[in-house]
């Protein structure tokens, strides 16, 4: 499954046991902006808080608008509980730099408050390294708030390495805070999925 967002066309959906990664439609609208208002959400994603339901519907619009670019540089998947069909949460990844036959992507993620240290966060992470590693992706980064304990530990666990900590690098509630750098790299993808099944 090529999901090379140059030659995507017929869209991204990607199911794990439990949710089912796709594309977001107009009737996310309520559940999205639920998520963007909860302060515990968006505490350390403030470009992303949404407290007026005007700015959740010009933000989705965004997010799908992207997928009509010829050349697709971006792309930001619902994050649905396939049980319930509700949508919980997003991930997303853009391009950072691209050769011909690979690409360096960043990622991001954010998940709805009452569903966390359930492992949803991690599943979602994990589909969307499949995602990109099985198109033309073969590096992968992200990065968050050094006291950001949730988000490093959800890299982590999905094999991601610590490659660096910028010393009071990002502004955030008037303060300037360490921001921790992460990477995976396919072959470190591939290798730690052969691991697991031999396991």
């Amino acid at each position: 499954m090529n999901i090379d967002p140059v030659s995507d066309t017929g869209g991204i959906r990607f199911e794990t046991p439990r949710l089912l990664l796709r594309e977001h439609a107009v009737s996310d609208l309520a559940p999205l902006h639920a998520i963007l208002s909860d302060p515990a959400v968006v505490w350390y994603l403030p470009d992303l808080c949404m407290s007026d339901p005007g700015d959740t519907q010009a933000y989705l619009e965004s997010v799908m608008q992207d997928r009509l670019f010829e050349h697709r540089e971006r792309c930001n998947l619902a994050v649905e509980r396939r049980a319930t069909g509700e949508l919980i949460g997003s991930v997303g990844f853009h391009v950072i730099d691209r050769q011909e036959n690979s690409a360096h992507y960043g990622l991001g993620f954010f998940m709805r408050s009452d569903l966390w240290n359930m492992g949803y966060t991690s599943e979602a992470v994990r589909a969307a390294l499949s995602i990109l590693f099985s198109g033309d992706g073969f590096r992968v980064t992200a990065s968050c708030l050094g006291e950001n304990l949730g988000s490093r530990r959800v890299l982590e666990k999905c094999g991601f390495s610590q490659e660096g900590l910028m010393a009071e690098h990002t502004l955030h509630n008037g303060q300037w805070k360490d921001c921790a750098l992460y990477g995976i790299l396919k072959k470190e993808w591939q290798d730690n999925r052969v691991s697991k099944d031999d396991a």
